[in-house]
């Protein structure tokens, strides 16, 4: 209906003013006359308020798909930013490990790896550059993480102790203005707002905390091809030597004929050898073998892509495969997690990064299951060898059937007197 806001859910300010242009044949639903007074003082009301809403939308920074609550004026300059992503997280499992780290998780009755899931989730909201303006609900965290509200609530205030987070703005229902500033911003009704957060590296933590390993960065597979390919066709394409005399061309170019006759890809063709190169060197097939017998006890560590994340990954960390295997890897790091209190997380995000990191806190330079399961082998075998030469060398010294009856006769030939001797 035109002028009133049935079948409009966004009427425009002055469309339910009382208004009528037409006539109305029925005197009682006849409007009284708006003066121009009230219409001016209507007309200024709404441009306030759309003011109102443009200012408190732009000095908020409102971003994404909900209306967060403004930040008080001065609350940021008392919050220190965040070094990065990767270093908070760090930051973050090294305080969980220490033992402040785990007296509070117990406290709180929560498992480390529910903490550092939850604190994920948190810096992936963040603002890259600050770790600020996380505005993400306890619902929505505890849906991405894979555990309850309870918990998130838990790991907020294990995160606030550890002073890596802080809640600028406590969530609570919008008023009246805030909401039409949350429609103006992203174009549907909302209600409430949660809590906004702002993830930190104070002072103490990024002097004490070392960074994590940064893996030096690798050619791509396109790098490497051009680079072949340009170490094979140098010779083709400019076969005259690096000191040109002065018959040589000047432009560095070769005759077509002179080239097509010296190619040594040419040239290797005529002597029956194949032109392919390789660009990578292939991984040894013991790393190889690990790698998937690491995923085969292990699924949740399945990476997204090639299995080559995780060879590269157990090669970095310096784990000997001739010596450890994949099932080996797979006891040990489930011999470190009971000896820590873990638990294994539900979801695994970065298998690859995920795996570095616990491999980067286990020894590898004790002995291996398997040795130790040979070593314990041998010894048993030794003991079984031992005893079975003692058994032979006491079956060696007993005396035979003959001589024991011989003995037997001999001992009761001794014993029996004789006639002569019994009494008359």
């Amino acid at each position: 209906m035109t002028g009133t806001s049935q079948g409009n859910a966004h009427p425009e300010p002055a469309s339910t003013l009382p208004h009528n242009n037409t006539p109305d044949r029925s005197p009682s639903t006849r409007h009284a006359p708006v003066s121009d007074t009230e219409w001016a003082h209507a007309v200024q009301q709404a441009t306030e308020n759309v003011a109102r809403i443009e200012t408190l939308n732009r000095t908020s920074n409102q971003r994404g798909n909900s209306w967060s609550l403004p930040i008080p004026d001065g609350t940021y300059s008392c919050t220190p930013t965040w070094t990065s992503r990767t270093h908070w997280q760090h930051q973050v499992r090294t305080l969980l490990n220490s033992p402040t780290g785990t007296k509070l998780c117990t406290t709180h009755t929560i498992t480390t790896e529910a903490v550092f899931a939850v604190a994920v989730i948190h810096a992936s909201h963040a603002e890259s550059a600050t770790g600020r303006s996380v505005t993400a609900s306890r619902e929505t965290i505890a849906h991405r993480a894979g555990v309850s509200t309870s918990t998130v609530k838990r790991a907020r205030r294990v995160l606030t102790a550890l002073r890596v987070a802080v809640e600028l703005v406590r969530g609570r229902y919008l008023s009246r203005m805030e909401a039409m500033a949350a429609e103006s911003h992203h174009g549907h009704r909302q209600f409430r707002a949660a809590s906004t957060w702002a993830l930190t590296t104070p002072r103490p933590i990024a002097t004490t905390v070392t960074p994590p390993f940064t893996k030096p960065r690798k050619p791509s597979r396109a790098t490497l091809r051009t680079n072949a390919y340009r170490s094979r066709t140098t010779t083709r394409n400019h076969p005259q030597s690096g000191t040109r005399d002065p018959l040589s061309p000047s432009g560095g170019f070769a005759l077509k004929a002179l080239a097509f006759k010296i190619s040594p890809t040419r040239t290797q063709a005529h002597a029956g050898k194949t032109t392919h190169q390789p660009t990578t060197t292939p991984r040894p097939i013991h790393l190889q073998r690990a790698a998937a017998e690491l995923l085969a006890h292990a699924p949740a560590l399945k990476p997204d892509g090639h299995i080559g994340k995780i060879c590269d990954t157990i090669q970095q960390t310096g784990i000997d495969t001739t010596r450890w295997t994949g099932r080996d890897i797979a006891r040990q790091l489930t011999t470190d997690t009971q000896q820590r209190g873990w638990t294994w997380p539900n979801h695994i995000p970065r298998p690859s990064a995920f795996l570095r990191w616990r491999l980067t806190h286990i020894d590898w330079a004790a002995p291996t299951p398997t040795e130790r399961n040979d070593e314990h082998n041998r010894t048993r075998r030794a003991d079984q060898l031992a005893r079975h030469a003692e058994v032979r060398a006491r079956d060696e010294r007993a005396a035979s059937e003959e001589t024991r009856t011989e003995a037997l006769r001999a001992f009761r030939s001794a014993s029996t007197p004789t006639a002569d001797l019994l009494p008359a």
